[in-house]
């Protein structure tokens, strides 16, 4: 049986994440030592230059090396999906329903991908993974398809409608 392993670095600006089998996880241990460098080097610079630089909004691509930047909010009212889960849910109403915190679940996992879909999978073990424990978000979905606030792109992957994005702009703070 192959054996799993898992690397999770957390930071006050965000986490990172890898999981799969061991060869997986060891085939990124260069590209993960160079993470944890820049992280360690952005802690003592900004101790240092506190006042004097801001990296809001900076994003580092692991596996070349380069600083993309990313805003962290957007203008014109559009979602920021750049922190974690916990802090896009946190935005939410307090009366809002299942229904739409899926449609949150998915969108975020949808920004996260490189492929911008999701899968019921994805959203069921985030959802799960934040305590959320929703009794069939495949439901949900279907729902969400119903209102015209997802599509289905190929067999079980699905993506937001614009529709969908403009109903989180109106529920989220």
């Amino acid at each position: 049986m192959e054996q799993k392993a898992r690397i999770k670095i957390t930071m006050t600006g965000g986490e990172f994440e890898i999981e799969g089998s061991e060869e997986f996880v060891n085939s990124y241990a260069e590209s993960i030592k160079n993470f944890v460098s820049i992280l360690q080097k952005g802690a003592s610079q900004s101790k240092k230059n506190d006042s004097s630089r801001s990296n809001s909004g900076e994003q580092i691509n692991l596996f070349d090396g380069s600083p993309v930047v990313t805003p962290q909010k957007q203008e014109n009212g559009s979602i920021s999906a750049v922190e974690s889960f916990g802090e896009f849910y946190h935005r939410r109403p307090k009366n809002v329903s299942k229904t739409d915190i899926v449609l949150m679940a998915s969108y975020y996992i949808q920004s996260k991908n490189e492929d911008g879909v999701f899968t019921t999978r994805e959203v069921t073990k985030l959802l799960k993974d934040h305590g959320l424990d929703l009794s069939n978000p495949a439901h949900f979905i279907k729902l969400n398809q119903e209102y015209k606030k997802v599509f289905k792109m190929r067999q079980g992957h699905y993506k937001v409608s614009e529709e969908g994005i403009e109903h989180l702009k109106s529920i989220l703070r």
